[in-house]
Order: C-alpha cells, then sequence, then structure tokens
C-alpha cells in the first residue's frame, strides 16, 4: 500500500499537481497515483492540468487511477458543438465554449475530455478495505435494497446502478451520526454511522472498512474525520489556492503547504505534507501572467489505449498497463 499516493481535489491547479506528483516520485520512485477526481474548474489551467495527469500516466503505465469526480463527469456535448454542464458555476464550460481563434481546438479537447471522462471509475476498493471514492457511498435510502441482494455478481451491478454511481460521485460526508438523504438535490450528505451501515451491508463481497474521498475543501488541505471512529475517513484536498478568491488574487493567498496521502496497510492514508517554494510559484505566476491564451493552449493528446472501466470496482495489487487494442 506504501506505494499508493492519493491526491484529492485539484480543479485547473496545475502548479499544485506538478508538484504533488514531483514529490510523490521522490518519496518512491516506483509510486502508484489515485487521482480523486475534479480536474477542472474554478483554477485557470484545466486543459494543461488534465494532459498532465494523462502524461504521467502515458509515462508510467499501470500507475495511474483516475476516480471521475461531479466537475469531471458533468459535461456533454451537443450536436452543434455546443458543450453543457450540469454544475453551477464551470469555469471550464465558458472556456471550452469561447467563440475565438481556437474555437476548433477547443471543441476537439473538450470531445476528448469527454471520451476519458466517460470511462472513469467512481469508486475503487483496495484489498486492505480502504474505499477511494470521489463522494462518498450509496446512502442509506438504498441499503434496504443491497441487503436484499443474496448474490455477488448482482450486488457489484447494484454497486454499478444509477443510483448508486451518483452516490459515490456527489455525496458529502458530515461529522453527524445520521444525515437522512436529500434526493431533491444532488449534494446529499452522510454520517458516521451510514458509513459504519454500509461497510456491515454486504461485507463477504465488497469488503469496506476505510475511507479516503475528495469533493469537500478543507481549510487545512486535508481532514482526518475525528468521529468517524470505528470505520475511518480521510478528505484530501489537492488544490494551493484560494477557491473563494479570483485569479490572480486567488494564487496570492496561496497556501504555503500542500497535502497528499501516502497508503497504509489497513488504515486511511498517511497525509504528507509538501512545502511550496515561494520562488517556484513566483515564477510559475510570472509565466502565467505573461502567456498569452493562444500560447497557454496546448494541442491536444492522443487518446491512451485502455478498455471501459466500470464504475465500482475492486482496486488490484498490481494494476496492469492498457491494453493496446
Amino acid at each position: 500500500m506504501d506505494q499508493w499516493f492519493f491526491i484529492g481535489d485539484l480543479h485547473g491547479d496545475f502548479f499544485a499537481m506538478h508538484s504533488l506528483l514531483q514529490h510523490a516520485q521522490a518519496l518512491n520512485s516506483s509510486c502508484r497515483i489515485l487521482f480523486l477526481g475534479d480536474i477542472v474548474d474554478r483554477g485557470v489551467m484545466p486543459l494543461e492540468s488534465i494532459f498532465l495527469l494523462l502524461e504521467w500516466g502515458l509515462q508510467h503505465p499501470g500507475r495511474l487511477a483516475w476516480i471521475g469526480g461531479n466537475h469531471d463527469v458533468a459535461f456533454s456535448c451537443n450536436e452543434a458543438g455546443v458543450f453543457n454542464t450540469v454544475v453551477s458555476p464551470s469555469e471550464f464550460l465558458q472556456e471550452l465554449n469561447a467563440s475565438d481563434a481556437l474555437a476548433g481546438t477547443r471543441r476537439r479537447i473538450g470531445r476528448f475530455f469527454l471520451e476519458v471522462t466517460c470511462r472513469l471509475p467512481r469508486a475503487l476498493l483496495f484489498p486492505d478495505g480502504l474505499l477511494a471514492t470521489h463522494g462518498g457511498f450509496p446512502l442509506s435510502d438504498l441499503h434496504a435494497q443491497g441487503q436484499a441482494i443474496t448474490d455477488e455478481k448482482a450486488y457489484l451491478d447494484w454497486l454499478n446502478s444509477e443510483p448508486c454511481i451518483k452516490d459515490f460521485t456527489w455525496s458529502r460526508i458530515n461529522r453527524a451520526p445520521k444525515k437522512r438523504p436529500d434526493r431533491y438535490t444532488s449534494g446529499s450528505q452522510y454520517g458516521f454511522k451510514d458509513f459504519e451501515a454500509f461497510c456491515q451491508l454486504q461485507p463477504q463481497w465488497f469488503p469496506v472498512t476505510h475511507m479516503v474521498t475528495g469533493h469537500e475543501h478543507p481549510r487545512e488541505g486535508y481532514d482526518l474525520h475525528p468521529n468517524y471512529k470505528v470505520n475511518r475517513a480521510l478528505t484530501l484536498l489537492g488544490l494551493g489556492f484560494d477557491d473563494f478568491l479570483p485569479f490572480p488574487e486567488s494564487h496570492h493567498h496561496y497556501k504555503e503547504t500542500l497535502h497528499l496521502g501516502q497508503g497504509v496497510a489497513g488504515d486511511v492514508p498517511s497525509v504528507v505534507t509538501v512545502t511550496v517554494d515561494p520562488d517556484e510559484l513566483d515564477m510559475f505566476m510570472a509565466a502565467v501572467l505573461s502567456a498569452s491564451p493562444a500560447e497557454r493552449t496546448p494541442a491536444p493528446a492522443p487518446f491512451p489505449p485502455t478498455t471501459t472501466l466500470p464504475a465500482a470496482v475492486p482496486a488490484p495489487s498490481s494494476m496492469p498497463p492498457p491494453s493496446k487494442e
């Protein structure tokens, strides 16, 4: 497990992604990366962040996993080539639909992004019982359905059903013991007793004992959720800019430290603190502010050959490289 490193929401923070990937490699040259989702919106370098993550995966076959976050899977495109999303506000949507000399390139990149994100799993279960997911797990009002299932295949099919997929991606952790699901909104919450109930649902087929999530944006960069004592939980945030402020003010209040998780057998990942080099950040900001939009728009990267992944699958102890179909 110590080869696995976990990165929380990045939202277009290219500097944070580069720093965290570099630090993970420095700690373990054979590191495996699991990105917990939300690569776009909020930040000003979504395209660069997408291609940096995919480039790292192409350079290190079999060592990258990406769980779909709600901002990753929220996009669609109509026949006229206009993109839509179910999240708001969405800075990435504005960039994809911008009418300028690069509109055609933006549409190709957008369709490429849709092709990538439609293949993303929504949860991974490690052999030691660690559930890695963007938001959470199937909420309490769905548990009776899961409890009534009598065979493993049907249970895994249930985990991949639309209501469960939505909860893996959109639900939010809360410090309360229990929360009543609100099916009129996307972001229903759950408590630590709800998580305990899910862990006890069908452990012979899906033996969850602890969990790492993204989705939330804790101000400290991570949250160990002290109320989650029986079945522990950790939330990670990858980005370092102040997402309450517009660019470039958001980066003038950049955090002094970033955080990623390192796998620990039988427990939630340990939190690794990465100190931000202020000189590197200044150089990065100077380059971003001086570059024109045309100079900052990358060419589309080739789509890595792979097979379609189901939404909730066990994570093998050694991930195979992508198939060469």
